[in-house]
């Protein structure tokens, strides 16, 4: 599926290290993702998918066209020092997401009960 982008604003924010890109995808409303909108930018300005984050997707009421706020990073571990994690969670597939989580859960869990352990006197 082609889609047809429009640029509105092309901003490089030299404080934060990155470029703030305000789109609009024409006559997709309801049928564009998250991973599609980052491959039309990415494919659009030739630039690695994994340095573009999705900021604001939305679709206004009684229109077809879809407008977007992209941030696009020099490099995917300046993107990981400034991004606060949930942004870059947002992006994964619904299946990693909840592995990441039960990771950190039953690493917490492994913690809390150690700690437990460490407190109890000895016989």
């Amino acid at each position: 599926m082609s889609t047809e982008l429009v640029v509105l604003r092309n901003y490089d924010n030299q404080l934060m290290n990155r470029r703030e890109l305000q789109v609009i995808f024409r006559n997709v409303s309801g049928n564009i993702k998250k991973k599609e909108a980052i491959e039309t930018i990415s494919k659009a300005n030739k630039l690695d998918s994994k340095t573009i984050v999705p900021i604001e997707i939305k679709c206004n009421k009684g229109s077809t066209d879809v407008s977007g706020f992209f941030h696009i990073y020099k490099s995917e571990e300046s993107a990981k020092e400034i991004l606060p994690k949930y942004r870059s969670m947002r992006i994964l597939e619904k299946a990693e997401r909840k592995k990441i989580f039960d990771e950190a859960k039953a690493q917490k869990l492994k913690e809390k009960q150690q700690t437990s352990e460490k407190g109890k006197p000895k016989k």
